[in-house]
């Protein structure tokens, strides 16, 4: 109890402790055995959100100090990247790429790692799909003979930093985009907006 910061709550019954307490025990029940390896099944799933970036740092910390290997299944992008010193991506069962969480965001090999990892766009380029990050995706306004693909602005999306904007091209694919604020305040595009999604070529990540 003392490793995972429970002991002043060792009197209590399960029903009085919080959702991040009764997966601290949970921590505590598994680690008594003193395992070399910790398999992990979606534990932070049941938690807020706050509570679920708190649990990351306390896994993270228990990692290091106990230094055994931590195999943890999830179906959160961000509590894989965050956690993991290698990270599997599986579909159906099968695997379809595995690397450090930089490699796969950075460079996704299928549609399907594209849009699980990072939430990639994907579309088709002269044939190819093609992978476009949403912070690499632009919106410029429409123009005639421009570079970029034609669009409808469906819905904006305040984020603080940034603003998530939803598009939709003339062949009905969906994308998104994320816009510095800065940015999007010189161009405040509105929903029903025609516009021009454009991306760097060199930046693009063809997909098998």
């Amino acid at each position: 109890l003392e490793l995972v910061a429970m002991s002043p709550y060792a009197g209590r019954l399960p029903a009085q402790l919080s959702g991040g307490q009764q997966q601290r025990v949970a921590l505590a029940r598994a680690l008594i055995t003193e395992p070399q390896i910790l398999l992990l099944d979606e534990p932070l799933s049941a938690l807020d959100p706050f509570l679920r970036v708190k649990m990351r740092g306390e896994l993270k910390r228990l990692q290091r100090e106990l230094g055994i290997s931590f195999i943890q299944v999830t179906h959160g992008q961000e509590e894989a990247m965050a956690l993991a010193d290698h990270i599997v991506v599986m579909n159906h069962g099968r695997i379809e790429q595995q690397g450090t969480a930089r490699d796969i965001f950075h460079h996704p090999r299928t549609e399907f790692v594209a849009r699980f990892i990072g939430g990639h766009n994907v579309l088709s380029d002269a044939g190819n799909l093609i992978a476009v990050r949403a912070d690499q995706l632009g919106i410029v306004p429409f123009t005639d003979g421009a570079f970029g693909a034609p669009a409808l602005l469906t819905q904006t999306e305040y984020q603080g930093s940034y603003v998530a904007v939803s598009l939709m091209l003339d062949d009905g694919t969906a994308l998104f985009s994320h816009v510095p604020e800065a940015s999007f305040d010189v161009h405040p595009f509105r929903p029903g907006d025609r516009v021009l999604a454009t991306w760097d070529p060199a930046k693009a990540q063809r997909l098998q």
